[in-house]
């Protein structure tokens, strides 16, 4: 999920000038399109195996229907600079995060890079204390985040949430007039969980 522009940069990794010797990736590859996946090392593991034998199998394997809309789609990055315009929305999205933090009391953290972030929810922000724990989301107890992302979908956005956090991850091509829509549905949203803060401090 950090690759192909999503953070600002080619991959996540491209932040801090690491190169892995080994990348494995998806999804962006072929702007999802069709499914794809990647696996690239260095050419010091590579060409081990050209004499050490990796006996492995692949049911899909350099199929031509999937590899050339992966070229299509590295040929779109490039034509409509979407990782300096990751880069730059993401600067906005995340000033605009920041700003609902300091609104609502039920947002313990914001963080992320690109058009790639996490808003954290909490009982309480000193203590850091989530609303809910992977347990609950395993007993299918009602999860707050839940709550807040379904909130959001009725009012036309869709969001990911993951036990304590929301995933906020828009296209690269969003608009600013469409990211504030976004945000404002997340903003309304969020009462749910501040109202939580309230009632359990009444």
């Amino acid at each position: 999920m950090s690759g192909w522009g999503r953070t600002g940069k080619w991959f996540a990794v491209d932040h801090w000038g690491v190169t892995p010797d080994i990348l494995t990736t998806a999804k962006g590859v072929t702007n999802a399109a069709v499914p794809l996946g990647v696996v690239a090392t260095t050419r010091a593991i590579a060409d081990h195996f050209e004499d050490n034998m990796f006996a492995h199998g692949h049911t899909y394997e350099a199929h031509p229907l999937t590899l050339a809309p992966a070229i299509a789609a590295i040929d779109e990055y490039r034509r409509l600079d979407l990782l300096n315009r990751s880069a730059t929305m993401g600067e906005l999205l995340g000033a605009k995060l920041r700003a609902l933090k300091e609104k609502h009391p039920s947002i313990g953290d914001v963080r992320g890079l690109g058009l790639f972030w996490a808003v954290e929810l909490v009982r309480d922000r000193e203590t850091k204390e989530p609303f809910n724990t992977p347990q609950d989301k395993a007993a299918r107890k009602p999860l707050v985040v839940e709550a807040v992302a379904a909130e959001m979908l009725k009012r036309g956005v869709s969001v990911l949430s993951w036990v304590s956090h929301l995933i906020v991850a828009p296209p690269l091509i969003i608009t600013e007039e469409e990211l504030d829509e976004g945000l404002a549905a997340l903003d309304a949203a969020l009462e749910i969980a501040d109202q939580k803060i309230a009632g359990a401090a009444a």
